[in-house]
């Protein structure tokens, strides 16, 4: 079952996170950097529970979620370096990427 999966329920948490901080967004950025931002996160739900679902080329399907997980990173970094995000903010999502990093690289590593 997908939800056994930490690296799925570390990711969803974010998500639960992500969805809240983007609606504190000034306008300007809630419906272009916000939107991506949520959009990848979602993707890259998308992507673990495609990887988890195949037999084969599982590997392949893991990588493809490195994809979005680096586009989240950097999504994340510009809410910092915009100033739409607070350091403990940052700091929290930092922490909760790097997790979620660590844990598709022990998947993929284990194929």
């Amino acid at each position: 079952m997908i939800s056994d999966l930490i690296v799925f329920q570390k990711t969803y948490d974010f998500l639960l996170w992500v969805k809240p901080t983007v609606q504190r967004f000034a306008k300007v950025h809630k419906y272009s950097l916000g939107a991506e931002l949520e959009r990848e996160t979602v993707q890259l739900l998308r992507q673990i529970i495609r990887a988890n679902m195949y037999k084969t080329e599982k590997r392949e399907r893991i990588a493809e979620c490195f994809v979005n997980y680096e586009t989240i990173k950097i999504f994340v970094r510009l809410g910092k370096d915009y100033k739409l995000l607070s350091g403990k903010q940052y700091e929290f999502a930092a922490v909760q990427l790097n997790e979620i990093g660590r844990l598709l690289g022990g998947w993929y590593k284990k194929f």
